[in-house]
């Protein structure tokens, strides 16, 4: 699901639009100054994948009925709330999460917001760690973005988390997991993704 959602530039354009307010088919290719043919298309396409939803309809010009869609609710998932998921829970809620960062990481890319941002926040890393430093990594995540950092209960830093672990698992013997950690700010794009004239397919 995500990969489609973001696999053309009007999937992504109109994705964009949708994470901004409910729209219909019209209302988005108003915005984006392409044929409405070619955005019910892919909307079509992304709400049979399962990557908007569909709202209602709304009237329009001569009493003609509008599709109005919305993109998937983000959640907000901590590691509590995803051990209790099922599977199919888990694989839901992460297929929304890396559908719309992928979608917003690109559409800021392309429509040149992250070139032009001065106070843009690209940092990852990729740490490996042990079962303890993996619960400590999400407990500091967590806590950095609710604002509940307690000193004494996490790390300053990612590489501090993956120091313990190293040490701890030099003991052990565990070859631990390495992970992908990503702090990422920009200016967020908008459905404004660039010229789509020769993608109206």
């Amino acid at each position: 699901m995500p990969a489609y959602a973001v696999c053309h530039p009007v999937k992504l354009a109109a994705l964009i639009a949708l994470h901004e307010k409910d729209q219909s088919a019209v209302e988005i290719a108003d915005r984006l100054g392409i044929d409405v043919r070619w955005v019910t298309n892919h909307l079509r396409d992304l709400y049979e994948a399962g990557c908007i939803e569909f709202v209602g309809y709304k009237a329009g010009t001569r009493n003609i009925k509008r599709a109005v869609y919305r993109a998937i609710s983000k959640p907000i998932v901590d590691d509590k709330t995803f051990r209790n998921m099922s599977q199919m829970e888990r694989r839901a809620s992460a297929g929304v999460v890396v559908q719309w960062i992928t979608a917003e990481c690109l559409a800021s890319y392309r429509g040149g917001k992250i070139d032009q941002d001065d106070d843009v926040c690209l940092i990852s890393d990729e740490p490996n760690l042990d079962a303890e430093g993996r619960q400590e990594l999400s407990r500091f995540l967590t806590s950095v973005y609710s604002g509940e950092v307690d000193a004494s209960e996490v790390a300053a830093s990612v590489q501090e988390i993956e120091s313990r672990a190293t040490n701890r698992m030099v003991g052990s013997g565990e070859k631990g997991t390495t992970m992908f950690v990503a702090l990422i700010a920009f200016e967020r794009g908008s459905s404004d993704v660039g010229d789509l004239s020769g993608f109206q397919r």
